[in-house]
């Protein structure tokens, strides 16, 4: 393959910014000289700052080291304390002067040079940006005074790990002047160390009056500024050119070559290939990702449900960039697991193809995602998860959606249950209308209009205290004794003497049997009301009920000390037929009537699908009269 030559145009421009270059160099030496001083200058105020703060930054991590460490006191127990002890020893060795803990509660220990193991003062701005900003913080330097050296703060926050708070060290001021002696720097330099408002906290220096002989009024620009502690370097060289420079002369000349060849080079390297910018932009975005994902891991393990970055290429490709480990929570899959392979196992397909067809959508409009789908857990468990993601373009082409993911199981179950609640409530309105349509035309009208409301509206009424009890169960059914309580408790008792006994086991009807059940007792307390033994005093009526040995449930009717009967009534009214119907159709069993001398006994049987739920008995009670009585089929049509 042919090599690319570089076109004349980019040999001519190198030769000509080489040739600029050597002419600028050559003719300001002063330019050059002064430059290099400032370099230098600027590059020792710079080295000799970083020095002061790593060596800070040492003594802080040492306190937080020994804070951490079993003190050697107490080696090989089975419960070392940490720290006190390891601190005291440092107190004494590195010439600290104080080391104290501080939680919300206030100092929790303290070591000091103070007598009596008396707290030294705290620093409680110094305290705060700790916290605040989760990093060393040095406070502001302090003079002698009170009984208490001239001392400088430093605050670092603790992790969770030992309680949280913050852990304060006192360094004698002195210690800054012998770390900046530390460092090799050129001859012929000196240094000042101040914090950020100004004031000088240290000094290096071969002319210790240089900074006075200065004018009035004047000040040095500090060269460097610190990352950890926010102080201000300042240097100067004394006297003319220091020795350390290179001098012009043949140096210059090879400056200029060398800036010739570079510029040459680089030109040969630009043309052939583009794809440094492409890396240097990839190495970036790359950098960027990295940190967002490190913030996003941080936020998401206090969040509940997971978060979530989704990248679409230029070329449609989808990408998840970042899933957090809620993720696998969601899903029950063990600790460690890839939450994205978790979430990509967990999808359903036709949750997959909604969750593609609702990105394109939004990267075509730049429109939110909203969404929700089912997904399988890692137990087979069938749950809903809920998504929202934010969508914004980036500059080259690509989409990225930041999203949260969040268990609506819950709420969809609540939905599901509120549509079918509705459904039900709307059955059982029809049911309603169409039970109350048939009592319009069935209840005979060969009676005066009074007594034809009367009987209407008691039927009605009792329809009315079945719907509210099913409303007030949540349309769930409800217990057989609240069904007997509500309707009989106008005839519960008499002149304190009880007119009605009931007994039977636990037993909660269906909500379809609720209704039926309350007719049939409402039609059997009016005839006794108005015909049986709840018309006159003494009269008592006895309702038990038991589990049928065939299945379903018996209940038992009995009535005494009413008028007295001479058998069967030659003709039965509509409530009669009422009671047959409701048994057999809307109950699944049926209805047998006795008409013995003690007054009228009925039994209803009610079908196995009418209970919901029956306690469980020890021996099914059995009524004294088991055997069906022979009741003829009522004629089409009777008067009550």
């Amino acid at each position: 393959m042919a090599s690319r030559r570089l076109p004349p145009f980019s040999l001519i421009l190198g030769t000509l910014l080489a040739l600029l270059g050597l002419m600028l160099l050559r003719g300001s030496s002063v330019d050059r000289e002064r430059d290099l001083t400032q370099a230098m200058v600027r590059l020792s105020a710079v080295n000799a700052l970083q020095w002061v703060e790593s060596r800070l930054g040492r003594e802080m991590d040492m306190a937080l080291l020994a804070l951490e460490a079993p003190s050697p006191a107490t080696a090989g127990k089975d419960k070392a304390p940490k720290g006190p002890a390891l601190l005291e020893e440092l107190l004494r060795q590195r010439g600290w002067l104080a080391v104290q803990r501080r939680d919300v509660e206030g100092i929790t220990w303290s070591h000091t040079i103070l007598p009596g193991g008396m707290p030294w003062p705290r620093d409680m701005a110094g305290e705060a940006r700790a916290e605040n900003f989760q990093r060393m913080q040095a406070g502001l330097p302090h003079a002698a005074a009170n009984g208490l050296p001239a001392h400088l703060m430093l605050h670092a926050p603790l992790p969770v790990s030992l309680g949280g708070g913050v852990l304060s060290l006192a360094l004698p001021l002195p210690m800054l002047e012998q770390l900046l002696r530390e460092p090799a720097l050129p001859a012929g330099l000196t240094l000042r160390l101040s914090d950020a408002h100004g004031t000088l906290l240290a000094q290096r220096g071969t002319t210790p009056d240089l900074w006075v002989e200065r004018n009035p009024g004047t000040t040095t620009a500090p060269q460097a500024s610190g990352l950890l502690t926010g102080w201000q370097m300042a240097v100067e060289a004394e006297g003319g050119v220091p020795e350390w420079l290179p001098q012009p002369s043949r140096l210059t000349l090879a400056m200029g070559l060398s800036l010739m060849l570079t510029l040459m080079l680089v030109l040969v390297l630009a043309q052939k290939t583009r794809r440094g910018q492409a890396a240097q932009q990839m190495l970036a975005r790359a950098l960027a990702e990295r940190e967002a994902e490190r913030r996003l891991s941080d936020i998401a393990a206090n969040l509940p449900g997971a978060i979530y970055r989704v990248v679409r290429t230029p070329d449609g490709q989808m990408a998840f960039t970042y899933m957090s480990e809620g993720v696998n929570t969601l899903l029950g899959e063990p600790s460690g697991s890839s939450p994205k392979h978790s979430l990509q196992r967990s999808l359903t397909r036709e949750t997959r193809e909604r969750a593609e067809a609702a990105l394109h959508h939004s990267a075509t409009t730049l429109t939110p995602v909203y969404l929700e789908g089912d997904v399988v857990a890692a137990d087979g468990r069938r749950l809903w998860l809920r998504t929202m993601a934010s969508v914004h373009p980036l500059p080259d082409g690509s989409v990225v959606w930041d999203g949260v993911l969040l268990d609506s199981t819950e709420q969809r179950m609540a939905e599901e249950r509120a549509t079918l609640l509705a459904r039900e409530v709307d059955h059982r309105a029809k049911n309603i209308m169409a039970v109350v349509r048939s009592l319009l035309l069935l209840t005979p009208r060969d009676v005066p209009p009074a007594q034809f409301v009367a009987n209407l509206d008691g039927r009605l009424c009792a329809m009315a205290r079945a719907h509210d009890l099913l409303a007030g169960q949540g349309w769930a059914g409800a217990e057989l004794e609240a069904v007997v309580r509500r309707e009989l408790a106008t005839y519960d008792t008499h002149d304190g003497s009880p007119k009605l006994v009931w007994q039977g086991p636990q037993v909660r009807l269906s909500p379809g049997s609720v209704q039926p059940v309350e007719m049939i007792l409402h039609e059997l307390s009016t005839n006794a009301a108005k015909h049986g033994a709840l018309s006159r005093a003494g009269g008592v009526v006895e309702l038990r009920w038991a589990a049928a040995p065939q299945g379903g449930l018996l209940i038992d009717w009995r009535e005494s000390g009413g008028p007295a009967i001479s058998g069967e009534p030659g003709r039965h009214g509509f409530g009669f037929r009422l009671i047959h119907t409701l048994a057999r159709h809307q109950l699944g069993g049926g209805a047998t009537f006795l008409w013995s001398a003690e007054g009228l006994q009925c039994r209803i049987r009610l079908g196995q699908a009418a209970i919901a739920a029956i306690e469980a008995m020890p021996e099914a009670a059995t009524p004294a009269s088991d055997t069906p009585l022979d009741i003829p089929e009522p004629p089409a049509r009777q008067a009550v």
